[in-house]
């Protein structure tokens, strides 16, 4: 049977019919490749909540198969294509049984006071202007133990996309921010006022890479506790209007 025609019969079947699939296996194949982005229960992680009724990306399960088996350009979405089209169709059913009866998410604060510490330490400054990821759909990205580690400790995990880079000109000026884009011959770097610095990098003296390093800073023991909570809840309910 082809991927393709298991995802239609599994879209037809009757409940009592999809419980055929070998659910074990399809685990285990979870388990193996997706578990580590995306969580041993779907909810998140490095890679976005897949215990939802409703995929933003994928709105029926042939959609999800292609995401699955070819990624997602631009994304930390890699492809799956190795892992042959079968077991791509039983990860597919696999993430449509994590979203079938989610539990509701449980934040541990307030969203509308952390709506407040987020304008207080003006976030939209960085995360508005390219300096930081976009912030519209991080609720759905990211779990809240990731979110609450990205308040605490930003530097132990930092998106390939936000490398910071340091160049030194020619004439010893010193420029750090994220990288926005390198290709062989040139460099673009977005500094913490939002400002774009592109430099040929035959022309530059140094370049080095900053791997390790935030441009985002710590909030613990800058904010409270409470704070950091409430902080947490306000990020998770950014869903992108969904």
């Amino acid at each position: 049977m082809t991927a393709i025609l298991f995802l239609a019969l599994l879209q037809q079947a009757p409940a009592a019919d999809r419980m055929k699939v070998d659910w074990e296996r399809a685990r285990k194949i979870y388990m193996a490749n997706c578990a580590g982005c995306h969580g041993p229960e779907g909810r998140g992680g490095k890679g976005a909540d897949l215990a939802v009724p409703k995929l933003r990306r994928a709105a029926n399960d042939e959609q999800l198969f292609r995401i699955i088996l070819g990624g997602i350009p631009g994304t930390e979405m890699p492809p799956s294509w190795y892992l042959g089209q079968n077991s791509v169709a039983l990860v597919t059913a696999y993430v449509r049984k994590l979203g079938a009866a989610p539990d509701p998410v449980r934040t541990p604060g307030d969203p509308a006071k952390g709506k407040l510490v987020y304008a207080s330490q003006s976030c939209a400054g960085c995360h508005d202007r390219g300096f930081g990821p976009p912030l519209d759909e991080i609720g759905i990205r990211r779990s809240l133990a990731h979110l609450r580690q990205s308040l605490e400790d930003p530097a132990a995990e930092v998106p390939e996309e936000f490398l910071m880079m340091r160049a030194t000109t020619a004439l010893g000026k010193q420029i750090t921010g994220a990288r926005l884009n390198e290709d062989t011959f040139t460099v673009q770097i977005t500094d913490a006022t939002g400002k774009l610095h592109s430099f040929r990098k035959a022309e530059l003296k140094k370049l080095d890479r900053l791997p390790g390093a935030s441009p985002m800073p710590s909030y613990k023991g800058t904010l409270s506790a409470a704070e950091i909570d409430d902080l947490v809840s306000f990020l998770a309910a950014q869903r992108g209007g969904r």
